[in-house]
């Protein structure tokens, strides 16, 4: 069943952002239901996917794998539903084919790696809003990356083609703060239950990553003051948003990889 679910999931992925893709790059139109349904096929497989795979082992731990993949899922569907009336060519591919990468490394990493949050609820939860706010961020970051590209190609006035089929920059651009608000507030949210519920967020196994993490959140929080303040945008808060991802990234996801792989 899990391989049925990953052929699944990474053929429909697949499938929908090559096709996107032939749309952005080679003019060729498509029915919007031939990108949609193969992804929306693909969505559902990898939910059930991930269910399947935790519960091989009764959900009691979640690793590297698992919570990329978990993450991946979050931002597909998030970028699926709320911006498909945005026409957003230029992100759902590189969604997409993440979110099938993610689906192959869940299912051959074994399931026992990872934390144990069997019998920590306040573990799961720390956990859960983090991947939440994860997840809004990197999309939030993939916003900040169009929104430069975006932002390039007009001032070079080319590829006229390709801006056809993008939307305005005003609305990446709303967008973009609209998501990173959001997820600085999540971020600073989970952060909050880390140091509420766990008993030490600077333990010898942990500091690295809560230092990390807050570090992010400050950065995240200084690219909305500027924002907000100043009316500061473009390459400043983008290269900001880019280095707070980056170390959330190293914080969450670092300290796991040596463990879950390196390590065993």
């Amino acid at each position: 069943m899990l391989f049925i679910l990953l052929l699944i999931s990474v053929v429909g992925y697949t499938a929908s952002a090559f096709i996107i893709l032939q749309t952005v790059f080679n003019g060729k139109a498509h029915k919007p239901a031939l990108q949609i349904i193969p992804a929306g096929i693909a969505i559902i497989a990898h939910g059930w996917l991930i269910i399947q795979q935790l519960a091989l082992d009764d959900f009691d731990h979640i690793n590297l794998s698992s919570s990329l993949s978990i993450v991946a899922l979050f931002v597909t569907i998030t970028s699926f539903v709320r911006f498909q009336r945005f026409n957003n060519l230029f992100l759902k591919p590189v969604i997409y084919l993440f979110s099938a990468l993610t689906c192959v490394l869940l299912v051959f990493t074994p399931v026992h790696l990872g934390a144990d949050i069997s019998s920590k609820h306040a573990l799961f939860i720390h956990i859960a809003l983090s991947l939440i706010a994860y997840g809004i961020l990197a999309l939030a970051t993939l916003y900040a990356i169009q929104t430069s590209y975006l932002s390039r190609i007009l001032k070079q006035r080319r590829n006229h083609s390709l801006l056809s089929k993008l939307p305005p920059l005003m609305t990446i651009e709303r967008n973009f703060f609209n998501l990173l608000a959001l997820g600085t507030i999540a971020l600073f949210v989970a952060l909050g239950s880390g140091f509420l519920f766990l008993e030490d967020m600077f333990a010898q196994n942990q500091a690295h990553k809560t230092i990390l993490t807050s570090l992010a959140a400050v950065i995240y929080l200084l690219a909305l003051i500027l924002h907000r303040v100043s009316g500061l945008r473009g390459r400043i808060i983008v290269l900001l948003t880019l280095i707070a991802s980056t170390l959330l990234t190293l914080g969450y996801f670092g300290s796991r990889f040596v463990k879950d792989f390196l390590l065993g």
